[in-house]
């Protein structure tokens, strides 16, 4: 019954884009409020926060989808990319980084958008990908700390304390990214892909 109405689900356009269009608004909503905070010269800074990249990464996936480019061989593994960066948004936020005081439009870009893109990735985008190709979801971390680790020196600007060498040193801060940080994203990466697996094969049994 419930493989039954996955299919007629996504067999139905305008179901379909009702529901991402409603995803679509309120990712929108969390991409446009981090550009009016109270000071707007430090939108350079709030661009650099992996928060705010991943919440414009999402909203462009589910715009492309709307916009007619879901077929496109490349959007399920950028939709993949887009989905484990929100998810460790969302789990790193709220496991580590948040005491709890979180306002409105916090709770959008770390709460309610790490919920809604899972929901529309596994119901909506289809297929999935294999599960050797789960190194396209390190690309993004990669580039991220290569770039704030090369910037640091000359901005003098780090966006969390862990990626801070003048806190202990370069060398941790390196062996903390790809000892640590990357290995444990392949293997969330591996258990979402596995996961996407096994729900297509059940609703294509239907």
């Amino acid at each position: 019954m419930e493989e039954n109405f996955i299919l007629k689900l996504r067999s139905n356009d305008k179901v379909r884009f009702i529901i991402a269009g409603i995803i679509w608004l309120v990712h929108l909503y969390g991409v446009v409020q981090m550009f009016f905070n109270d000071d707007f010269l430090e939108i350079f800074n709030r661009l650099r926060l992996y928060t705010n990249i991943s919440n414009i990464l999402i909203f462009v996936v589910v715009t492309l989808y709307l916009t007619g480019y879901k077929d496109k061989n490349w959007f399920k593994y950028f939709a993949v990319i887009g989905l484990v960066a929100i998810l460790m948004t969302g789990i790193i936020f709220h496991t580590l980084v948040s005491d709890g005081d979180v306002n409105f439009d916090g709770h959008i870009v770390h709460t309610i958008n790490p919920i809604l893109y899972p929901i529309f990735y596994f119901l909506l985008v289809t297929p999935g990908i294999r599960l050797r190709h789960f190194w396209v979801s390190l690309i993004l971390p990669t580039v991220y700390f290569t770039v704030i680790l090369s910037l640091g020196p000359w901005t003098h600007w780090y966006p969390y304390g862990f990626m801070d060498p003048t806190k202990s040193s370069l060398l941790q801060v390196i062996g903390l990214c790809i000892g640590l940080l990357l290995p444990v994203i392949a293997i969330f990466t591996l258990g979402l892909l596995a996961l996407k697996k096994w729900m297509e094969k059940a609703v294509n049994k239907a």
